[in-house]
């Protein structure tokens, strides 16, 4: 899945189309080709009824299924976006903290290491859809440890606690979202549905061949393209739509600035 998307969006839609739309147009081939049926006017009115209730209840199948992989993504950036917002002020906490001694200079350096490693690291693995491994649960367990140094009973200090317990829970909500793909057991019945509607347009008796075949074409190139929106939308940190650590790269960035 990663290498698929990796492809340009516009030539992943066209391979989609010409897929889905070869499959209806090579299905209505062979079925005419190869299967004879007797229609009379009642079979086809009976299948074309049965096509309109399936297709119907695909097509709210497939709407569920986009709001509920679309509802994913944008919680996805919510969290990313509120776990970047939470790192650049904790930064600035630890930056401008009144005590300029060790204790500072260490939590620091650990929390920049922490920063480093999710951008290098984290990240990085979750857009190869990588499993996250226990060593960035370490670093970020050092900061706890080193801000335990500070003056416990500094309002700041606090304020900083605060801070990173709340981001320690929008991390683990991140690397939740990153985990939270589509499993088989959706996808079965996807496909499984696509193919009893393709199945649905063949047997109606259409005199012109070229018409079934451009009906069913149509009829799959739509399939298709519900598909490529699932596909873009259930993978938050990979492809070209992916979230980025805008947030993380802010405060390495802001560690450049000079204080004024």
């Amino acid at each position: 899945m990663y290498y698929i998307l990796q492809m340009p969006p516009f030539l992943l839609l066209a391979i989609i189309f010409v897929l889905f739309g070869g499959i209806g147009v090579v299905g209505v081939y062979l079925f005419r080709k190869y299967i004879r049926i007797n229609y009379k006017r009642s079979h086809n009115e009976a299948v074309g009824f049965t096509f309109a209730i399936l297709g119907g209840f695909y097509g709210l199948l497939l709407g569920f299924v986009v709001f509920f992989v679309w509802d994913s993504m944008k919680e996805g950036h919510n969290n990313a976006d509120r776990e970047g917002s939470l790192a650049k002020g904790l930064y600035r906490n630890i930056r401008y903290y009144g005590e300029n001694g060790d204790a500072k200079r260490d939590l620091m350096k650990s929390y920049l290491t922490y920063v480093n490693y999710v951008l290098d690291k984290e990240y990085p693995d979750m857009e190869h859809l990588h499993p996250q491994g226990d060593s960035g649960r370490l670093y970020f367990n050092d900061v706890f440890y080193k801000m335990e140094k500070l003056a416990s009973n500094n309002m700041r200090v606090s304020e900083m606690f605060t801070q990173l317990n709340e981001l320690a829970t929008y991390r683990s909500l991140r690397q939740l979202d990153g985990d939270s793909a589509m499993s088989i057991e959706i996808w079965v019945p996807i496909m499984i549905g696509a193919l009893i509607l393709l199945v649905s347009a063949l047997m109606i008796d259409v005199e012109s061949m070229r018409l079934h075949m451009t009906i069913t074409a149509m009829l799959g190139i739509f399939i298709g393209m519900v598909m490529y929106i699932i596909i873009l939308l259930d993978h938050p940190f990979t492809g070209v739509i992916r979230i980025e650590p805008t947030g993380y790269r802010d405060v390495i960035e802001m560690t450049h600035d000079t204080d004024r």
